[in-house]
């Protein structure tokens, strides 16, 4: 686990959504391509990773890099490819054809594989207050959706760590303030 101080460069709170908002983490198959790239991208890439959550539809992290536009874009590129091979594999058509839909609905008739909408709506968390108000935004969503009664209790996120689970999902970098 490493620290990292506010002001060397910014933390910021990220939201990554599937197009048209189609619950595609529903399982392992589908989820651990994010877990995996998360873990790379903090391990390899330098990312300093502070809190995520996964959701059916979408993914909250907490994360600091020395460019967050290019790790976001090849973390979005990698698991946007990565997940639609899983889908093609398993045979899930019924979820393939709806992000094929969502894209011809978003205009993306590239002729290839849309997964996620553009963007990832980065927001400076510039004080402890606002972290820890981001941070317990981000481990109650699984608890709002009803999905769990805890948000200890949701395996994909840091809600675990921070609650001193073991095991947890992966280790978290602390951030001081």
């Amino acid at each position: 686990m490493s620290r990292y101080r506010a002001g060397e460069h910014l933390p910021y709170f990220c939201t990554i959504t599937i197009l048209d908002w189609v619950p595609v983490f529903i399982d392992a198959r589908t989820i651990d391509p994010l877990v995996d790239s998360l873990r790379f991208s903090r391990e390899k890439k330098g990312v300093q990773l502070f809190a995520f959550v996964v959701m059916p539809n979408h993914l909250h992290l907490i994360a600091a890099a020395d460019d967050l536009h290019a790790v976001m874009r090849d973390f979005k590129r990698f698991t946007s490819r990565t997940i639609h091979e899983r889908l093609v594999a398993d045979g899930r058509e019924t979820i393939l054809t709806w992000l094929q839909r969502a894209a011809q609905a978003a205009r993306r008739e590239r002729g290839e594989f849309s997964f996620w909408q553009d963007g990832f709506h980065p927001q400076a968390i510039t004080s402890r207050a606002m972290f820890e108000q981001k941070l317990a935004y981000l481990h109650g969503n699984p608890v709002r959706k009803g999905l769990v009664a805890t948000p200890e209790d949701w395996w994909y996120g840091s809600a675990a760590w921070y609650a001193g689970r073991k095991p947890a999902c992966m280790e978290m970098d602390l951030l001081e303030f």
